[in-house]
């Protein structure tokens, strides 16, 4: 059988799998590289460690299984011992971080990746909105997401004025280790949309590169990446660039998958709009597919400057989300008394959208929606050591238990916001924090430690109601908080739909083989995660549920007035 050699470059370290076509993992590897940060927002990499546990974590796998050969005409394999078993390897599939800028030299290895965390580049951010503006054009708009320092647009301007050395001679340039690879086994310069959309100069209405954002950032547009139309595009085969580089078998076809947050949504849920995931770490989100037809992000603006005022809004997140998602700028909550982001009107900057690509699951390219709180997990943590005494989550989950023993399923009867850090979805605003309204003298630490975890749910929840329609598809989460059975019953109650937990781990590399095996017209068994049949499912409450979708006007009402009295403080 065909295997998919899958490798996903993090922002930590490289991680391969062989992949069969019916989904079965059968080998994995995983090689670590470093980070340099500094005081002044730096987070960079060498590429060229990318480029050595890459090949570290590929030859590993096919040394493992030394029959390996590329399943194309023409390719001839290494001699092998008779007795070695052959895995046939029909493509090496590529996706990793996002949002990084990487400056391709002509010749040579690059010696510099800034990464989508690094934030050096504030005075460019607002040098470049300005530009903009002064032309009528809203940067924010016209991408479909906010944008600050960490847009590769504002650090390509910083670059050309810090370090000018560093983007001379280019071939081009790249945004992330996936697409770099790809330039250097010689295969040319490309970008899927999914990393394009992180950038700060992708047009979210066109789908194309920005000519006013290359211009206000000094770009040369030549320099630019030719841009992947399916979810997963073959950008070309493996040749003695390729094998000298990274040890695959010449004239294996070389398979460009989406960034990793595309990546991952395809390994859980697939790409077909309404298909959505929560994600519950030390940070939460919910993550959305929605049809591209249809969906103005942000009110995506045209380059002259008129937005679409016709269609829903929207924009991005940070914390543990997928690799190259991230912001730094802080717009506010409650702002607008009457409730600005009210169920139906989500106001701009509180979520990501992000391109994806065409597949068979849709006719038109869908958008990757990605609604993050800044604390999940964390604000479960927060509320154990504070109301249950430093209780472990194994011990918290007991009284959790006791407690619907003794109530049955239901909403705490306090409305708690989970926002201790401040909070990006469903509003925006980094001096926000958490509050709890409700107390009374019969309220016990593990009433409100069940109303923070009801927070937690309630904040996703306002994603899922931007959704096209109901869905009665189970909703699959992974991450840490999974693990808690109380809370994926809270979760169910507050959504309305059934949960599904599921492990993540491979969820990235699995998105790589299904777009790949689609690319390749392979035929195949592969399924995303949340629809395989041994996902534990858990149902909502009936009773449950309806209380918890009354509460719903009263917990979004509460994000605006706490943020208008922290500003009384």
């Amino acid at each position: 059988m065909p295997h998919l050699l899958c490798l996903d470059l993090g922002t930590s370290a490289a991680k391969a799998a062989l992949l069969d076509l019916d989904g079965t993992v059968h080998r994995r590897a995983e090689a670590p590289y470093p980070t340099r940060h500094a005081a002044d927002g730096t987070a960079e990499q060498d590429p060229r460690d990318w480029e050595r546990a890459a090949r570290a974590v590929i030859v590993e796998l096919l040394e493992a299984a030394p029959a390996a050969k590329a399943s194309v005409d023409g390719a001839a394999p290494a001699p092998v011992p008779d007795t070695a078993p052959d895995v046939e390897v029909a493509a090496l599939v590529l996706t990793g971080q996002m949002q990084d800028l990487v400056p391709v030299p002509r010749s040579g290895a690059a010696s510099i990746a800034i990464l989508y965390s690094d934030t050096r580049a504030g005075a460019e951010a607002e040098e470049l909105r300005a530009a903009l503006a002064a032309d009528g054009v809203s940067w924010d708009a016209l991408t479909g997401n906010l944008q600050d320092a960490t847009s590769c647009a504002a650090m390509h301007l910083r670059l050309l004025r810090t370090a000018p050395e560093q983007l001379a001679d280019l071939q081009g340039v790249v945004f992330g280790p996936a697409g770099y690879l790809v330039a250097r086994m010689g295969l040319g310069l490309w970008c899927d949309p999914t990393t394009a959309a992180t950038t700060g100069l992708l047009e979210a209405r066109t789908r194309d590169w920005s000519p006013a954002v290359t211009r206000a950032a000094g770009l040369d547009p030549a320099l630019l990446p030719a841009l992947t139309g399916a979810a997963g595009q073959v950008v070309g085969h493996a040749g003695a660039e390729a094998t000298a580089l990274l040890g695959v078998p010449d004239g294996l076809p070389v398979v460009l998958a989406p960034g990793d947050a595309g990546a991952t949504t395809s390994g859980i849920v697939g790409l077909a709009p309404g298909d959505a995931y929560v994600y519950l770490g030390t940070s939460g989100w919910l993550a959305s597919v929605l049809p591209g037809t249809g969906t103005s992000p942000t009110g995506a603006q045209d380059a002259g400057g008129e937005p679409d005022g016709d269609e829903p809004d929207g924009d991005e997140p940070d914390g543990d989300e997928p690799d190259g998602v991230e912001s730094a700028g802080e717009g506010s909550a409650g702002e607008d008394p009457a409730g600005e982001g009210a169920a139906g009107d989500e106001p701009a900057g509180v979520s990501h959208h992000l391109a994806l690509g065409t597949s068979s699951a849709t006719a038109e390219p869908p958008i990757l929606r990605i609604s993050a709180l800044l604390s999940a997990g964390a604000a479960a943590d927060w509320a154990r050591q504070a109301v249950l005494d430093g209780a472990d989550p194994a011990r918290a989950d007991q009284l959790l238990e006791a407690r619907e023993q003794e109530r049955g399923r239901g909403p705490s009867g306090l409305l708690a916001l989970p926002s201790i850090v401040g909070e990006r979805f469903p509003v925006r605003d980094g001096d926000l924090r958490g509050a709890v309204l409700g107390i009374d003298a019969g309220t016990r630490g593990i009433d409100l430690y069940a109303a923070m975890l009801e927070g937690v749910a309630h904040g996703l929840t306002h994603g899922l109601e931007h959704a096209e329609g109901p869905s009665p598809r189970p909703l699959p989460v992974t991450g840490g908080g999974a693990a808690s059975a109380p809370w994926l019953r809270i979760l169910a109650d507050v959504t309305g739909r059934p949960v599904r937990t599921i492990d993540g781990t491979d969820a990235a590399l699995l998105g790589c083989a299904l777009v790949a095996a689609e690319a390749l017209g392979l035929d195949h068994a592969l399924v995303p995660l949340g629809a395989r049949q041994e996902a534990a499912t858990i149902d909502p409450d009936p009773s449950a549920a309806a209380q918890h979708a009354a509460l719903r006007p009263a917990y979004r009402a509460l994000y605006d007035a706490a943020a208008q009295v922290q500003r009384l403080r």
